[in-house]
Formats: C-alpha cells, structure tokens, sequence
C-alpha cells in the first residue's frame, strides 16, 4: 500500500515540475506583454510601453494563428489605443500613424481615428496634402459636413481659396452654417469677388437663422460693405444687427459714421442708447460735445467738454475747445 502511494506522490511530482518547465503557450506570453506594457506606460515610458504593446499584439496574433485560439479583437483595439497614445505621447508621431492605420482595419468608419491622423499629418509632419487626402477618403465613404469643413480650412491654411470655397460651398449644402458662409464671403473678399461675397451672406439670411446668428450675420455684411467704402450699404446692416441685438461697438461705429456724414440727430439717438447702457461714457459723451459745438450749443458743449476734460483720452482737446467756446 505504501509503495503504491508512493508511486503515485512520484507521478503526480514528475507531473508538476514537467509543467513548471513546459514552454509557455503564445497566448501567455502576449499578456505577459500587455502587463509589462502597460507597467511602462503607468511609469510614463511611453515609448517602450507602445513598442511592447506592438509585441504582445504580435504574440496574440500568432497564438490565434497557431493555436487555433478566438481573435479577441476587444484586447487589441485596448491595445492599439494604447500603442498610439505611447507613440503620440512620446512624439514619435510616424509610429502613431502606423498604429492608427492598424485602427482603421478594425473599425474602417471611425471618424476619430481618420481626424487623428489627418491633424498628425498637417500639425506635426506638415504633410497637409495628404492630410486633405486621408479626410476626402473617409468623406467619399461617408460624407460629412464636419470633414468638408475641415477640408476647406486645410485648404485655406495654405492660401489655396479656390478649393477652399468649393469645399466650404460642399459644407454648407449640409448644414446652413453661420461660421462657414463667413469663410466663404472672406476668401471672396480675398480674390476681390465683392459681389460673390455679398451673395453668400444675403443667400445665408434667406435661411431663415435664429436672431443671435442672424444679427452677427448683419454685423458681419456691415463689415464687408464697409470695407468695400459702400458707406450707406454699411449702417444699414449695422442698424438690422442691433435691432436685433444690442451691441456697444456697433452702436459706437454708428455714432461715428452719423457724426461724420452730419446726420445730428440719427447720432444723438444712438448716444441716448449708447449711455443708456454705458452710463457716463466718454467716447459717446465726446461725440455729443461735438455735435453741440457744431450746432452753436455753446453751453451744452462746455458742459459735455468739462464732463470729458479729466479723461486723458481728450482732456487736450476738450479744454481747447472749452478756451475757444470762452473766447468768443
């Protein structure tokens, strides 16, 4: 009985040390990997741990070949996000893009994964051509307002503006966007198409946008009819954006451009608007001075010149005209 026991304590030792020495199976040594891996990232050896997650992804793809193991493609997407973040972190940015193209063989309709390269690309390898080509891949597969937009300002970043529209024109067929119809009466200014520029902006208020979008919509075509010197094109448009909301330095624009074309009282109006809301301010009680001294307001205009004499801004100015008002 003892010998037999015995026999069996030997086979059952033969038995564990033959395991303990057994070669470790591909599956084992790729998480082993991944915990080393991942230790190096946590110590924030970003670099080493991408590499060694790049080598345990091996490992698990030569068990699923070898030993017939399942794909576990949840570990390896963990694992590639890893890897990128490694590499991205460590600024060995080729790699990340290495990674990424990984990425999208997994998961081919992934919009991060497509803008991630195509900002490593333009950002950090200056390769902005094909950054616009990574975007118009994935917007040929699926387009997308956000990626056409992004094609247009790459393409404006490098002063391309005839692409640049026809992108931002493919944009705003998706979506009636106040930022994109700016970009696009802005690059026509630059190419000196004024009507064009005119166009987009009277296309865009034909949309009907609510009055927050509408009202910088109208500052925005104040602004352009501005410097194109279309001075009554100007404040009309000024005029439609504060009526819809109010705005201290269009109201300011406006005091001045009436004060200049001597259109008294509409400039009067807007200082009573402009102080109703900026009580006691200089700029506005400046203008108020002038127009009375203009009119032969005398003592109207000392008041408002005294009122204004302290500030450094026109305290020369409204003293000067203070002695000139006495010495008549």
């Amino acid at each position: 009985m003892n010998k037999k026991i015995l026999m069996i304590s030997m086979l059952l030792l033969t038995l564990i040390i033959s395991s303990l020495f057994a070669e470790k199976s591909l599956e084992r040594i790729a998480n082993e990997k991944g915990v080393e891996a991942e230790t190096l990232y946590n110590e924030k050896k970003f670099v080493d741990s991408a590499q060694v997650f790049e080598a345990a992804i091996s490992k698990l793809e030569e068990a699923v070949k070898t030993d017939g193991i399942p794909l576990d493609n949840e570990k390896i997407s963990r694992w590639l996000e890893l890897a990128f973040n490694g590499y991205y972190q460590g600024k060995e940015f080729e790699d990340a893009i290495k990674i990424i193209d990984r990425q999208l063989k997994l998961d081919p309709t992934n919009y991060k994964f497509v803008n991630y390269k195509a900002i490593i690309l333009k950002k950090y390898l200056e390769r902005i051509d094909e950054a616009i080509a990574v975007l118009k891949e994935y917007n040929t597969a699926k387009r997308s307002f956000k990626v056409e937009k992004k094609i247009a300002s790459y393409y404006q970043s490098i002063e391309d503006y005839e692409n640049a529209v026809i992108w931002y024109h493919k944009a705003y067929e998706q979506k009636k966007d106040a930022t994109v119809i700016k970009n696009i009466a802005a690059i026509y200014l630059k190419l000196g198409k004024n009507n064009e520029a005119i166009s987009a902006y009277e296309d865009f208020i034909k949309t009907n946008p609510n009055e927050s979008v509408l009202a910088k919509t109208y500052k925005n075509l104040g602004k352009l009819y501005e410097d194109m010197k279309s001075n009554s094109k100007s404040i009309e448009n000024y005029e439609k954006s504060i009526d819809l909301k109010y705005s201290s330095d269009i109201v300011l624009t406006l005091i001045m451009k009436y004060y200049e074309g001597e259109s008294y009282d509409k400039a009067l109006e807007k200082i009573a608007l402009f102080l109703n809301n900026k009580p006691g301010n200089n700029d506005a009680i400046y203008y108020r001075a002038m127009i009375h001294f203009d009119r032969g307001e005398k003592e109207a205009a000392t008041t408002d010149f005294q009122t204004i004499s302290s500030d450094p801004k026109y305290s020369k100015l409204a003293k000067g005209y203070i002695e000139s008002i006495k010495s008549e």
